[in-house]
């Protein structure tokens, strides 16, 4: 019976072999936006981080994030990280990112952030306003998650808002790159 089991070992592990993810690839918007969504620090053929940030100029605002339209079922949330630069408090922080996979923003990543203090804050560039990391969806299609940078884009909602409602940044000064699905990764 043993000589059975040890038999099996070879091809369930040759199984095992073939379930590579496809490789996530994230280009950063062009120069300009007042703000930017771009590469973070952490990567690996199946799992990216990326960073919402302040651009090349200082802003003031209470509250930011967007809905960005994506090909439904490549990527997956793994993680939401809220940044210092608007304090999103500590015990209830009220900050998060989902992608719902039904109902309005179906198919949308949904990101959104808001400090809890009474005034607008001045956010130097370069600030980093929340991190979120994506992982490849398992049997994903290769090809493109999102694209920013594509002629025909439109963010339909994002950017800050100061403590008042009023609109500091609009979504068309929101730059965002491309991301998309590459071949597996051996």
């Amino acid at each position: 019976m043993n000589r059975a089991v040890l038999a099996l070992v070879p091809v369930v592990l040759a199984a095992c072999g073939d379930n590579a993810l496809p490789r996530l690839s994230y280009t950063n918007p062009p120069p300009g936006g007042a703000l930017r969504l771009i590469a973070g620090d952490r990567a690996s053929a199946s799992r990216l981080s990326l960073s919402f940030v302040v651009g090349d100029q200082p802003v003031t605002g209470y509250a930011v994030g967007f809905d960005l339209p994506l090909a439904p079922d490549r990527v997956q949330l793994a993680s939401f990280t809220a940044g210092r630069a608007l304090d999103a408090g500590a015990s209830v922080p009220s900050a998060m990112a989902r992608i719902p996979y039904n109902g309005p923003l179906a198919n949308n990543l949904v990101t959104a952030q808001s400090q809890q203090g009474a005034t607008d804050t001045e956010l130097a560039p370069g600030s980093v306003l929340f991190s979120l990391e994506l992982v490849a969806g398992t049997d994903a299609p290769e090809g493109v998650v999102f694209d920013g940078t594509a002629a025909e884009f439109l963010l339909p909602s994002g950017g800050m808002r100061a403590r008042s409602g009023t609109t500091v940044v609009a979504a068309p000064d929101v730059a965002i790159g491309r991301l998309e699905l590459g071949p597996q990764s051996p």
